[in-house]
């Protein structure tokens, strides 16, 4: 089939993340860090340029110094996207604030770019964020969502919405590579969002041997009573990083119900390193899991099965060997940089020929 002329164009798309990403992309060694540009490369060889727009610093931004959900709004980038850059085709907004501005503001500027959301913080605990997800999901022209739960979920709860497009997280392939496992390495457990259940882990340690290691900013353990888990909360360099996922038995993802796909940057850096898992079945991360093949999925908050899984792979390096190579093989399946530049070309392309929502 011959595409047609919005097929057959180059196309030109913002990135408008939440944080700051500039100064990580100019520092990029190949080697040295995750290749943040990994997709992006792979878009400008199908013929989508990308442009990169950091949020303004204070005093610019007012919300500088603030949460990410109030530092992404800057009033200034968002009057800078409608004024100057007016020949975008697609404004990718990294979460729902980042577009805030933009949907409101868009019709009285008269600016014609589409505007698609990447990764949507849905959530029925923070009413402030309710609020702004209910204004601005029914005017994006699109929503990549990370779990296809969450497409069930908005389809529900707002009938309606632009063009909906699951899409799982990718992770560096060649950054994060499979090493030679350790004969006696700790039990890894990485995360600081609200949705990882530290605590059940810690109460799964009682009767385990093995060292665990926790890495988060936001854990505090007693030493008397958890005798064998450490607790590490410094930021590490990626290289740093990725020893201490290299150098882990195991890894566990221990996690509280929630329809975003919590702890799921763990889970995708570990799969591509081959690293066997213990995952906690919450709805939001079900895309990235196969049972006893993948990883050992146990239920939210049960102790004692948490407990069984870790003893099991301790006394089982087969089974470990197993589960590794069967993730290392998922994620050069589904979660490479090709796969998702594939699926965000379709969706940029899909809502320019739509038309603009709401």
């Amino acid at each position: 089939m011959t595409p047609g002329p919005v097929q057959a164009r180059r196309l030109k798309i913002l990135i408008v993340p939440a944080g700051k990403l500039g100064p990580q992309w100019a520092a990029f060694r190949r080697g040295g860090a995750e290749d943040l540009r990994r997709v992006l490369t792979i878009l400008a060889e199908r013929g989508i340029d990308a442009k990169l727009i950091d949020p303004f610093d204070w005093p610019w931004n007012p919300f500088a110094g603030g949460h990410t959900l109030f530092r992404a709004l800057d009033p200034l980038r968002a009057l800078r996207i409608l004024l100057f850059e007016r020949r975008v085709d697609v404004v990718v907004a990294y979460f729902e604030s980042s577009a805030l501005l933009v949907l409101l503001l868009r019709r009285l500027f008269r600016f014609k770019g589409r505007v698609v959301i990447h990764d949507v913080g849905l959530t029925e605990a923070w009413r402030l964020r309710e609020r702004l997800l209910d204004f601005v999901i029914p005017r994006a022209d699109g929503l990549v969502l990370l779990g296809s739960n969450q497409v069930a979920y908005v389809e529900k709860r707002w009938p309606a919405h632009g063009f909906l497009q699951f899409l799982p997280a990718d992770v560096d392939l060649d950054f994060y590579e499979p090493e030679a496992p350790p004969q006696d390495g700790a039990i890894l457990s990485i995360g600081d969002d609200a949705a990882r259940d530290f605590a059940t882990l810690l109460e799964a340690s009682r009767g385990i041997a093995a060292p665990i290691l926790i890495k988060s900013s936001g854990v505090r353990v007693d030493r008397a009573a958890y005798p064998n888990v450490t607790v590490l909360s410094r930021r590490l360099p990626d290289v740093e990083y990725r020893r201490l996922l290299a150098e882990a038995t195991l890894v566990v993802v221990p996690l509280t119900p929630a329809i975003h796909a919590s702890g799921v940057t763990t889970l995708v850096e570990a799969m591509a390193m081959g690293k066997a898992l213990i995952v906690s079945d919450s709805p939001g991360i079900q895309d990235y899991v196969v049972p006893d093949e993948t990883c050992l999925l146990v239920p939210c908050g049960d102790t004692a099965a948490l407990r069984a899984a870790i003893q099991r792979l301790i006394d089982e390096p087969e089974t470990r060997v197993r589960l590794g190579a069967n993730a290392r093989r998922f994620a050069e399946r589904h979660l490479s940089p090709a796969v998702q530049a594939e699926v965000l070309e379709q969706v940029f392309r899909h809502v320019i020929a739509a038309g603009p929502a709401g």
